[in-house]
């Protein structure tokens, strides 16, 4: 999967155990769901997940993984595509255009060759949605398709906010554009692209799962790319990074001003039986902050530090610290 900052990848089993038994079906709202980890897991687990995001590309890869159950059919794109469009895309490029030029002419995010590849089926796709050959879960799919398959190639460490000096080696595979794999399960699920506050207002369950930003970190700069090809926007890149100039709407909780406000608010709209608020020990909210608020909520607290090999109890008194630490609210 693409790298993602904060990515729950080697918990889900942990996060799982703190919530098992549940009854099949039961809702699993996940309002700070990225780009699908957690709420696919659960899915596939048997819950009905419900998702959110503020990001357009993070919101097609939670309905790429979690929304759908299969690859689209594509069925308005027979003709041009002879019904194999992974196939299609993947043997298709372009000699110009704005992600040739600017991310790899005048910033080394990608090999020429590669940035011809991505580039045709940028024009494709954006094409496709623009005649109205595709729908909006199709256009999801297939963005979120090309952006996992570019990252695989992608010029980076990690994130979008800068490249390497040097072509390294991952940069110099051929690109090859891949279907995601929807994730198979039981029940609907819904993926929203929603602020997690209105998300929670609107939607009742049984667990809430709540993982917001830890720091100041703009997701939406270090994710400028897939961000911009996901919004099917031709961007004006500006800086060493090519960081598109945009107003965007920035989450109140990467900002301190605002963060301990939107967190009361969360929970005092919140509809649920269970909350687990995974945070970290040296974030925006304080330890002590987080514990009175969530006291307040009159339910049963328990404390748990996640590792990658497992996880353990700790009392409220405990001096352990943990990046991976885990508020159990039973009401």
């Amino acid at each position: 999967m693409l790298r993602y900052l904060g990515s729950k990848t080697l918990l889900v089993e942990q996060i799982n155990e703190l919530i098992d038994p549940q009854p099949k079906g039961s809702v699993f709202c996940d309002p700070f769901g990225g780009i699908g980890t957690v709420g696919s897991y659960m899915k596939q687990k048997g819950f009905q997940v419900i998702s959110g995001d503020l990001l357009q590309f993070a919101h097609y890869f939670q309905k790429a993984l979690i929304q759908l159950d299969a690859p689209p059919t594509f069925p308005n794109l027979i003709s041009e595509t002879g019904g194999d469009v992974e196939s299609f895309l993947n043997q298709i490029s372009a000699q110009h255009g704005w992600l040739i030029k600017s991310y790899c002419e005048e910033r080394s995010f990608f090999t020429q060759e590669n940035a011809e590849h991505i580039q045709g089926c940028i024009d494709a796709i954006w094409g496709w949605k623009a005649s109205h050959h595709i729908d909006e879960n199709e256009y999801a799919f297939l963005i979120a398709s090309l952006i996992q398959s570019m990252d695989r190639v992608a010029n980076t460490a990690g994130t979008y906010y800068a490249y390497l000096k040097r072509y390294y080696r991952k940069a110099i595979q051929p690109f090859n554009f891949r279907f995601l794999h929807p994730v198979q399960g039981e029940y609907p699920c819904q993926c929203y692209l929603k602020d997690a506050n209105t998300l929670v207002k609107q939607h009742e369950c049984q667990i809430l799962y709540l993982d917001p930003p830890y720091n100041t970190r703009d997701y939406a700069k270090y994710y400028h790319l897939p961000e911009t090809i996901a919004r099917g926007e031709v961007p004006i890149p500006t800086g060493k990074s090519g960081v598109p100039d945009r107003h965007e709407i920035r989450s109140p909780y990467i900002q301190q001003t605002k963060v301990e406000g939107a967190f009361r608010e969360l929970l005092a709209s919140s509809c649920c039986q269970m909350i687990l608020f995974h945070y970290t020990d040296n974030g925006l909210l304080h330890e002590e902050f987080i514990r009175d608020t969530l006291s307040e909520l009159g339910g049963t607290i328990e404390e748990y530090f996640f590792d990658c090999k497992g996880y353990r109890t700790s009392s409220l008194s405990s001096s352990v610290s943990s990046k991976h630490h885990v508020y159990k609210v039973t009401l």
